[in-house]
């Protein structure tokens, strides 16, 4: 299994490579323009990500919108709805509008509120069958 973690806090990264490490591969990015470059590497190597993490809030692109670009991405290679990424988001916004445009707008699979807790994480990720 592949993750893509976008997140502009390094602590994010280290936090749930932890965590994360005995189950998958982690790949990261700082920015949601970093984020899309990786997802469209991995889909020129033939190693498309299994699940991307993303955070909202992200100077520059942030998290909805470097989503919607995958998303966008995969439609235009085809990729059928079974076979696109989960999409994760890790995030402190917790306002309806923010929930709301991840999961109709990006189809998340799950949106998971910081402070990160590594019980919380793994509950969320398997009760959405990505682990």
């Amino acid at each position: 299994m592949r993750f893509l973690i976008v997140d502009d806090d390094e602590s994010v990264h280290l936090y749930l490579e932890t965590i994360l490490a005995p189950h998958a591969e982690c790949d990261f990015a700082l920015t949601g323009e970093e984020g899309v470059e990786k997802f469209d590497s991995a889909y020129a190597e033939k190693r498309p990500y299994d699940v991307v993490m993303m955070d909202i809030l992200m100077p520059g692109m942030d998290g909805h919108q470097a989503a919607e670009i995958m998303r966008s991405r995969e439609r235009d290679k085809g990729v059928s709805d079974i076979n696109q990424f989960k999409l994760v988001m890790v995030t402190s916004l917790v306002d309806d509008t923010n929930v709301s445009k991840a999961f109709f707008n990006t189809h998340a699979a799950c949106y998971i509120v910081k402070p990160l807790d590594k019980e919380k994480v793994m509950e969320e990720l398997r009760q959405n069958l990505i682990l």
